[in-house]
């Protein structure tokens, strides 16, 4: 029998990868916990960073049950934002945190890891989440191409209602465990 916090595996596909899964200010923060279950079915670690709207949408205690880790809400003196990583995770990815992954601002503890990441060549995958408005305006086109340029994948968002959804938990994780090899 499997307990309350436990998954039933599905593989052994993310075996050993830490994955740091950071987390935005945005109605998308519900479908995290989902996400997150969904990549420990294939083995993932997980270490969750909040940006400090991220817990506007949902909590901690929530966010801790799902990964089975640490949460972190801001940068401290174990410098957990600045730990090595297999893969960081931003989902939802709002337009005001990739702005300031672009400009290189580091204001949160999500900013800052992936700084981080960025900065020693580390992979960075991000689910872009938002209303269409905020996906035309004129610097998204522009800091997005700035960051792929950088190698930052991005996961095709649906797009339903006029907005970029939050994926389907399964077709998310394949498309992480390609991405992380």
């Amino acid at each position: 029998m499997i307990k309350d916090t436990g998954v039933e595996r599905k593989s052994h596909a993310l075996d050993g990868k830490r994955i740091a899964f950071g987390v935005c200010g945005g109605i998308g923060a519900v479908e995290t916990v989902k996400l997150m279950r969904e990549l420990r079915r294939h083995g993932a670690e997980l270490t969750t960073f909040l940006t400090p709207s991220a817990t506007r949408f949902i909590t901690e205690l929530s966010l801790a049950w799902a990964s089975q880790g640490p949460v972190i809400r801001e940068a401290g003196a174990d410098v957990d934002h600045l730990d090595h990583y297999d893969i960081a995770v931003i989902a939802p990815l709002t337009l005001n945190t990739l702005s300031k992954f672009a400009l290189g601002l580091t204001d949160s503890a999500v900013a800052l890891m992936v700084a981080g990441q960025l900065g020693r060549g580390g992979k960075v995958a991000v689910v872009p989440a938002m209303n269409a408005q905020l996906q035309n305006h004129p610097l998204y086109g522009t800091y997005r191409a700035l960051l792929e340029k950088w190698g930052v994948q991005f996961f095709p968002s649906p797009e339903e209602e006029g907005r970029m959804k939050m994926p389907d938990p399964e077709k998310f994780s394949q498309w992480l465990i390609e991405v992380s090899k």
